[in-house]
């Protein structure tokens, strides 16, 4: 268990906020179902362009990283596509950062027809973002943040 994850789970446990206990995982477990019924095509949820899906995959990653647990496994497990792509593409290690600048271009940059590569890319992309840390993990603390607000 990283640090962001104990210090966000002790914080979300302690108080109850104005819409009641929440951790992360059950963030996360939220965002991932907007994702899905955006994606799937809701009357009521509306993802309907690459920047959407993008984005909506990018937060759905955050929040599960900072969740840990199965969470993270799994959107860990989509992110290894794209890292092990980019080793050995570029022959050699290209660095985090750059793999995540090239992901979120993969997601961003053709015309998508169908919205859950993007969606997917996306997820990648933000569990890359995490794990190259610097400026890229400033998301993840703004995510963090923010659950420790709502929470």
């Amino acid at each position: 268990m990283t640090a962001h994850e104990i210090a966000a789970d002790i914080t979300l446990a302690a108080g109850t906020g104005f819409a009641g206990p929440m951790t992360l995982s059950g963030l996360t477990m939220v965002s991932g179902a907007v994702l899905l019924f955006g994606l799937r095509g809701s009357d009521t949820i509306k993802i309907d362009n690459k920047k959407k899906a993008t984005g909506w995959g990018l937060g759905f990653s955050t929040l599960a990283v900072a969740a840990g647990g199965t969470f993270a496994d799994a959107v860990r497990g989509v992110a290894e596509v794209p890292v092990t792509f980019a080793n050995a593409v570029a022959d050699g290690n290209p660095g985090l950062g750059c793999t995540a600048i090239l992901v979120t271009l993969c997601a961003l940059g053709p015309k998508w027809k169908n919205l859950w590569w993007p969606a997917l890319v996306g997820i990648s992309a933000g569990v890359i973002y995490t794990q190259a840390g610097g400026l890229w993990a400033v998301g993840q603390t703004i995510g963090i943040a923010i659950a420790q607000k709502i929470g």
